[in-house]
């Protein structure tokens, strides 16, 4: 009798440190779990930044001038830089990977040019880009996080370009006349590298750099082209056709990132 009481002491005590450990085990990862969410290691977060862009390459290639000439636009010759306004929407799966989307509109700054913005004319451009995005976490647990992203998307370029010229006339002469040009031109982001790093302000806020580098085309030109000369009746004629133009985008800015509940 007295060995079965010391086994039954003994199965009891064996229970009861299992027990513990695999409480203080679970009492860890709750704890884990705990400040990975403090620190916005792990769930939904949102981001907004301001960058500066640049690009190279062509707006389009092989269109045809006013003139009847063959014609292709840089995006060099077209525009001085543009002005991203950046947002992203996505889930921290873990210290380490993100996923989510990315948009951003921006502002693009036009140069006077014979072909897509001639003097005195009143030219507007601006694009939207979106798509989705994965993201890597290199040093989650510090103060100062670096990261880098891939990703994919498209882009959508409208251009607005208006003003008075004169058109040759077939007897001889120029007539005076109004040219009003509305323009889409869309196509793929066929891949956008990221980098970047976030310095933690707050549990809620972190802020911090973004580098962006990405190769795409636009593939599809929309638009019509409204000439107006004095006396006549307006004539509205679909854009010319054109070849795709395959350009490289980049930017530089700052992001917030904020935890979302």
């Amino acid at each position: 009798m007295a060995k079965k009481h010391r086994w039954t002491l003994a199965v009891i005590a064996s229970l009861g440190v299992s027990g513990t450990a695999w409480a203080q085990e679970r009492e860890s990862g709750a704890v884990e779990m705990d400040v990975r969410a403090a620190h916005g290691m792990s769930g939904p977060q949102v981001a907004i930044g301001v960058n500066l862009g640049l690009g190279l390459g062509h707006v389009y290639k092989d269109g045809t001038s006013r003139t009847g000439a063959r014609e292709d636009l840089k995006i060099t010759d077209a525009a001085n830089a543009s002005l991203p306004l950046l947002a992203e929407v996505g889930y921290r799966l873990n210290p380490r990977f993100y996923v989510g989307l990315w948009g951003s509109w921006e502002k693009v700054f036009t140069k006077t040019n014979d072909i897509s913005c001639p003097e005195n004319f009143d030219c507007n451009n601006y694009q939207w880009r979106f798509g989705p995005e994965v993201r890597y976490h290199i040093n989650p647990a510090s103060g100062f996080d670096p990261w880098v992203g891939l990703s994919v998307g498209m882009e959508i370029l409208k251009s607005h370009v208006k003003g008075d010229t004169q058109l040759p006339l077939p007897t001889g002469g120029f007539a005076p006349a109004r040219i009003d040009t509305r323009v889409e031109d869309r196509g793929p982001t066929y891949a956008r590298i990221s980098v970047g790093g976030d310095v933690r302000v707050s549990n809620y806020l972190a802020l911090g750099p973004i580098i962006t580098a990405s190769v795409g085309s636009y593939t599809v030109r929309t638009g019509e082209q409204t000439v107006t000369v004095t006396g006549l009746p307006a004539q509205t004629s679909a854009v010319s056709a054109v070849d795709d133009g395959f350009h490289a985008l980049f930017t530089l800015g700052v992001r917030g990132i904020f935890r979302a509940f």
